[in-house]
């Protein structure tokens, strides 16, 4: 059994499939309900494509592995479809309202986070969450425009944000989108829970695949992957004993990168890196 937590619109099931050639199941999982919608139609049996947080797996995962997962798979960030789909609202290249949840039907939009944020908390965010040098004054436009009106649009808020800042607004439109989007959707709690569950679903054997896009993911794959791979120890953080394993096997010892030709099929693979672990027990 193998699962793709992030089937998003299938290309990666898609290749597993093919690799399987009916020696297998796949589960496919997705909080997008569009990506979930999709994927119900393209994949039929024995494909069971479910709707779901990371932080779900864990809990509807289980039942259906018997022996636990020979592979696991985690794609994050954010995929073509959400950007290039304006009404969704999580690029700033296409005007359209400012929403940018993965799930449509779930939590606080975009808008509704800027409306309530004073602005030392949002400045927080943009710091934390987009690693952004101007995070304060882009933080207090933000506080001054919406005193006029709310941000209802992605083009308002990059027009925002241009202003405030236009010798960098090349660097910092990416960054805030990315903040904003990361904290609607609590994607680094979402994170942290969805690895965990990943490892508790593999089998002996059974090997993690993540991508990241962005340091903050990759950081907390990074770590997260180096501990399992670690020597077991005391309390007092020393070894235990030479005779003891790790639980864990990295696969890679730096994670992998697309090549220049893969780049150029797919530029926004470029930030991409693919880190994999194996279970031992």
């Amino acid at each position: 059994m193998y699962a793709d937590l992030t089937i998003g619109g299938g290309g990666h099931s898609r290749l597993i499939c093919s690799r399987l050639a009916g020696r297998g199941r796949l589960i496919g999982c997705d909080r997008d309900r569009e990506a979930v919608a999709h994927c119900r139609v393209t994949f039929p049996p024995p494909v069971h494509v479910l709707h779901c947080r990371f932080s779900e797996v864990l809990t509807l995962l289980r039942p259906m592995l018997d022996d636990g997962a020979a592979g696991i798979l985690m794609d994050l960030g954010i995929s073509s479809h959400q950007l290039d789909t304006p009404h969704r609202g999580f690029s700033y290249s296409v005007n359209g309202p400012l929403d940018s949840r993965m799930d449509p039907e779930e939590g606080e939009t975009a808008t509704e986070l800027l409306s309530r944020l004073d602005e030392r908390e949002l400045t927080r965010i943009l710091r934390e969450f987009g690693e952004d040098p101007q995070a304060r004054r882009i933080a207090r436009a933000i506080v001054h425009a919406r005193q006029r009106s709310p941000i209802r649009e992605t083009g308002e808020l990059a027009e925002v944000i241009s202003r405030a800042v236009p010798a960098t607004r090349h660097k910092s439109l990416p960054r805030v989108f990315q903040a904003l989007r990361i904290t609607v959707n609590r994607e680094m709690e979402e994170l942290d829970q969805g690895l965990a569950a990943a490892w508790s679903l593999l089998r002996p054997g059974g090997r993690l695949v993540a991508i990241s896009y962005h340091s903050l993911e990759d950081r907390r794959v990074k770590t997260f992957m180096r501990d399992k791979a670690a020597p077991p120890q005391s309390d007092l953080g020393l070894p235990i004993n030479h005779e003891q394993t790790p639980a864990g096997r990295l696969l890679v010892k730096k994670p992998i990168v697309p090549t220049d030709e893969e780049i150029g099929r797919n530029p926004r693979a470029r930030s991409a890196k693919l880190r994999a672990l194996e279970r031992i027990q």
